[in-house]
């Protein structure tokens, strides 16, 4: 039980850490092909523009950076006796 506890906890902040360290080289690459949240014409919702006009050119696709990360982590985990692709539960929901 507690050998199940450790393993998801260093599991866990093996996969924060990647996501805290993979930040900046998204986030530069969001910025740099300009894949940022984009406003509709101030034409067809002029209140909707004039609310969300400071989010224009934020970068919207942080969830690939927390699914990224969790993919390395599983990954990386197949090789060791970390893994959870070994488990019955985890394999249950694929049939």
């Amino acid at each position: 039980m507690v050998e199940e506890l450790i393993r998801i906890i260093f599991l866990s902040t093996l996969a924060f850490t990647i996501a805290v360290l993979g930040t900046p080289l998204l986030t530069h690459f969001l910025y740099r092909y300009k894949l940022g949240k984009q406003i509709r014409d101030a034409q067809e919702a002029p209140i909707y523009a004039k609310l969300h006009a400071a989010k224009l050119g934020t970068p919207t696709m942080g969830g690939i950076l927390v699914w990224g990360a969790m993919l390395v982590v599983i990954g990386l985990a197949s090789f060791t006796p970390y893994s959870f692709l070994s488990r019955a539960e985890t394999l249950l929901p694929l049939g």
